[in-house]
């Protein structure tokens, strides 16, 4: 069956405002449909919508503009299936009139991206003899980034880090180092703005998006360990973790980590099988801290132990392979998944790709 299309519907929680309702936002979707696949027949009956939210964790904060979205496709008979991000397994969803298929998007993204595309190389053993740490940031204005990194700065001799402050983003990330002068500011981000991969970085005019591959697999394989910058840092109780390629990359490139992301992040690596290293650590508690400064000082203390006095190399070692394996398993259980939902609709199993897209429009 070749009759379907798979649409990305996030975009609406941002443009619905620009369309009379969302029957005219289905309207759109459906001219989309025909312009970009010539042969597909959105009136027939075997036509099959394909939609995915997948990128964003606050995207079902308004429920109802989605709900609505698919009422419209239901009045208008347009068969639909939602692929969704099993970060919202735990959220009532029932309101949506579609069929919902649930991946782990990020971790299979990961693996489809890396494994099965070959679109870096991995690198394949931990160096426990490694003298750096790597940390490495996206959107730099967070406390996790540019704060974080700002009270690393005594040990980023033994580093490899990133840090990406531009004119847009300049303001936002100055507010978040109240204790330097703004002279100050400028000469730290003028020393320590650095790209060590030559990542293919998409600089908006006050954010930037890299997904995060290609990356170069030298930076895992010369670092002990990884301080993971997830995109959040939300350490109130009650929410739950988002984690990204961020950190499924440095579990496929056989690192340990000290988690820098939401509180109880740890507590959701290890209900999905992985092994994650706090009990090796000075603060092994750090992870549940609920004070964004003290949680930042006990991932410093954290870092400046392993950098220095790491034991239990051993333990650790099997941990990181142990990782990596688990990693694998999730992604060919994700794989399974999405080759069950193309086998129902009729869809050739090999076309995952078309169903779920690990396409990043900006690093392809």
């Amino acid at each position: 069956m070749n009759n379907f299309y798979t649409e990305n519907i996030e975009i609406y929680k941002y443009v619905y405002q620009e369309y009379q309702n969302s029957d005219h936002y289905a309207d759109h979707i459906l001219k989309k449909a025909k312009i970009n696949k010539s042969s597909v027949r959105t009136d027939a009956d075997d036509f099959l919508l394909v939609t995915t939210l997948l990128w964003e964790r606050h995207l079902l904060d308004d429920v109802k503009l989605y709900q609505n979205l698919f009422d419209s496709f239901k009045r208008k008979k347009i068969k639909t299936i939602l692929i969704l991000d099993s970060h919202y397994k735990d959220k009532d969803v029932g309101g949506l009139s579609t069929e919902i298929h649930y991946v782990n998007y990020f971790l299979w993204r990961t693996y489809d991206k890396v494994v099965r595309q070959n679109k870096s190389r991995i690198n394949s053993s931990w160096n426990s003899n490694a003298k750096k740490f790597l940390v490495l940031n996206g959107k730099p204005f967070r406390k996790n980034r540019i704060r974080l990194l700002w009270k690393l700065k005594p040990y980023l001799h033994m580093a490899t880090w990133s840090l990406h402050v531009h004119s847009g983003t300049s303001q936002a990330c100055r507010s978040l180092i109240p204790e330097l002068s703004d002279s100050e500011f400028e000469t730290f981000v003028t020393e320590y703005n650095h790209n060590p991969d030559q990542a293919n970085i998409m600089f908006q005019q006050d954010s930037l998006h890299y997904g995060g591959i290609p990356y170069d697999e030298k930076m895992f394989g010369d670092s002990l360990f990884r301080i993971i910058t997830e995109t959040d840092f939300i350490v109130h109780p009650g929410v739950s973790p988002w984690l990204t390629e961020k950190t499924f990359l440095t579990i496929l490139n056989n690192l340990p980590f000290i988690m820098a992301g939401d509180n109880n992040s740890l507590h959701k690596l290890n209900k999905m099988g992985f092994r994650t290293f706090e009990k090796y650590l000075p603060i092994p508690h750090y992870d549940e801290i609920r004070d964004e400064e003290k949680k930042l000082d006990a991932i410093v203390t954290n870092t400046n132990y392993w950098i220095n006095s790491m034991i239990d190399r051993e333990q650790i070692a099997e941990d990181v392979q142990h990782n990596h394996h688990r990693l694998a398993e999730l992604a060919n259980a994700n794989l399974k998944n999405l080759e069950s939902v193309c086998e129902k609709y009729g869809i050739d199993p090999t076309r995952v790709e078309d169903v779920c897209t690990t396409f990043d429009m900006g690093n392809e």
